[in-house]
């Protein structure tokens, strides 16, 4: 599932195609994704003016002044830029015609992501979102935070930091990354942690999330930006992935197991 980065590359990108562009057509071409589409969400969009595109944790909100289509890539969820004579493509199941003759086109072969139109905000009127913890990239993520809300929690620190009610869009990879930047296992219990540990791993989340953004984002299985390119965040994978390979810092291989059903790796040499 595209994380934190990927998203993130995604707005970005997506962005400049669409700000100020009126929406002149939308074809819906299944009739569910995770959820029915409604029914009028083409009618809806059709003259609307895009003035905003922005990220609120993996969702994608594109607005104007009147509405906002609120876009989650689930799974294998794409979006991509085409021109008119780009062929629509099997599992091509939404598209956006713009006053610039381009075209913004969802892809989504396994139909788990989302689409939803509403007049009103979602981060504040869609319960998917309004429940949604802080995030990670924020000045309110801070060690203070991690401190407080860890203080009652007997859970596995990566599960913690995996909670979206606590903080967004930290996925497998990077709350794996970001733990052995901070030299802390995964499977630390969360109210054991330091009020120092909590100030290395804010750190930590920061910089690795920053990093892949930069990078844009993590190609290990479909993902593609909106032009159709891979990120390269992977090639730079201290741990996630690296099972019985040696460790970058110390050598000793790299272990995986279970958290929550979770694959999750570490250094036991570099990690305590």
């Amino acid at each position: 599932m595209p994380e934190l980065p990927e998203v993130q590359t995604i707005a970005d990108g997506i962005e400049p195609y669409l700000l100020n562009k009126k929406i002149i057509k939308c074809n819906v071409y299944v009739d569910k994704l995770r959820w029915q589409l409604q029914k009028n969400l083409s009618k809806n969009l059709i003259g609307c003016k895009v003035l905003n595109v922005s990220r609120r944790a993996k969702y994608i909100i594109i607005s104007g002044s009147e509405f906002y289509l609120t876009i989650h890539l689930g799974m294998t969820g794409t979006l991509r830029i085409a021109n008119k004579k780009d062929l629509k493509q099997k599992h091509d199941h939404f598209e956006i015609y713009l006053s610039s003759n381009l075209i913004l086109r969802f892809n989504d072969p396994r139909k788990f992501g989302m689409i939803f139109f509403s007049k009103e905000s979602p981060i504040t009127s869609n319960r998917l979102l309004s429940e949604l913890g802080v995030e990670p990239l924020e000045k309110k993520f801070n060690e203070k935070y991690l401190y407080s809300i860890s203080r009652s929690r007997n859970i596995a620190v990566k599960s913690l930091l995996m909670n979206a009610k606590i903080v967004v869009g930290i996925g497998n990879i990077y709350a794996s990354e970001a733990l052995f930047l901070s030299k802390i296992k995964p499977q630390k219990v969360s109210k054991k942690l330091t009020k120092e540990d909590c100030k290395v791993l804010v750190t930590s989340i920061k910089k690795v999330l920053k990093k892949a953004i930069k990078k844009g984002g993590s190609s290990i299985n479909d993902y593609i930006n909106v032009d159709g390119k891979k990120g390269y965040f992977q090639y730079d994978f201290k741990v996630y992935g690296r099972t019985n390979m040696p460790c970058h810092i110390c050598q000793n291989d790299i272990l995986q197991i279970k958290i929550n059903q979770r694959s999750s790796f570490y250094c036991k040499n570099c990690q305590k």
